[in-house]
């Protein structure tokens, strides 16, 4: 071992794997925090909810983000590994020598049509109050036109290499290499903003399912508590439960039915929700009594009496036992 040359310490091993496993995982983390965070914000928004106001914890907002995860990272990682085999299989074929005017007349068009869907793309982003309207070709200025124009551009210009040049003479310029990172950044940029727009749309539609489903679940809660609450009486009935003489009323809450349920908080929203009669109610733990039944009979009754603007009980378990 020459003087010059030191030999590698353990804290500089240990460094170095703690900065390779860290950084990847701390990216990782924030963006399930981020993507979990939009898809329950935009859930619990549908209801007037703001999920600011019930303190979640950032694991709850990474919990939630693998709805959100799931399908996209299984459509990526079969779409990459389609992608590997594909272009092993036409880098074969181009080596070949086969139709090569044809190979290089499909990579300069893609890489012509990948540059412009970059471009349009560019211009939705910073014109998006503009392209918004553009009902039929709104989509040329959306983030998946920027992500897919990234897509051809690198495709076009792989081809057109591939084609060009022989293994032994293939080299890769420093401008080929800033340009490939920049459509590479551009991707990724456009994939954040496609997974957001996912996870908006995804929040918005499990809101609407679930409102869809309150009328008829099977699940239901009543509160008890000695403070009143300010309740719309068409939506919640109200009642008075017997006490030992001398000590304060009781009132008893039915046709709840749970949003989010935690061990210091509820939120509550009655059987007849609706976006035009919208009504929730955040209860902290400890100050009242909140009880859960599920029976069979309210979904029975629900699916009896689907039209709940005209049912004159306010939930099916407070419809007249025949």
């Amino acid at each position: 071992m020459s003087e010059n040359s030191a030999p590698t310490t353990p804290i500089h091993t240990w460094i170095g794997v703690v900065t390779t496993i860290l950084a990847p995982t701390t990216l990782i983390t924030a963006l399930c925090y981020y993507f979990g965070y939009i898809y329950t914000r935009k859930k619990l928004a549908f209801f007037g909810v703001d999920c600011d106001a019930l303190g979640f914890t950032s694991s709850d907002y990474v919990r939630g983000s693998v709805t959100v995860l799931y399908a996209p990272l299984l459509f990526l990682l079969v779409g990459w590994f389609a992608a590997v085999w594909v272009g092993d299989y036409a880098r074969r074929s181009i080596r070949t020598g086969q139709r090569p005017h044809l190979v290089r007349t499909i990579g300069r068009t893609a890489l012509a049509v990948g540059t412009a869907f970059m471009l349009t793309g560019i211009v939705g982003v910073v014109a998006a109050g503009y392209t918004a309207s553009l009902a039929l070709i709104s989509w040329v200025f959306s983030p998946i036109a920027l992500g897919v124009g990234g897509l051809l551009a690198v495709g076009g210009y792989w081809a057109l290499t591939i084609s060009t040049t022989t293994p032994s003479t293939h080299h890769t310029t420093p401008t080929a290499r800033v340009s490939q990172v920049l459509v590479i950044s551009v991707i990724v940029l456009a994939l954040f903003s496609v997974m957001h727009s996912f996870a908006s749309w995804l929040g918005d539609n499990d809101a609407q399912t679930i409102a869809h489903n309150l009328w008829a679940k099977e699940s239901v809660v009543s509160v008890v508590r000695a403070e009143r609450l300010d309740v719309p009486a068409n939506l919640i009935a109200e009642t008075l439960v017997e006490t030992p003489p001398g000590q304060p009323p009781l009132f008893r809450y039915e046709c709840f039915r749970t949003l989010v349920a935690r061990s210091d908080l509820w939120v509550l929203v009655p059987a007849k929700w609706s976006t035009d009669n919208g009504y929730a109610v955040i209860l902290p733990a400890d100050s009242s009594l909140v009880s859960l039944s599920r029976s069979t009979d309210f979904k029975d009754i629900a699916e009896a009496h689907t039209d709940i603007v005209t049912t004159p009980w306010q939930c099916p378990e407070r419809a007249p036992i025949p």
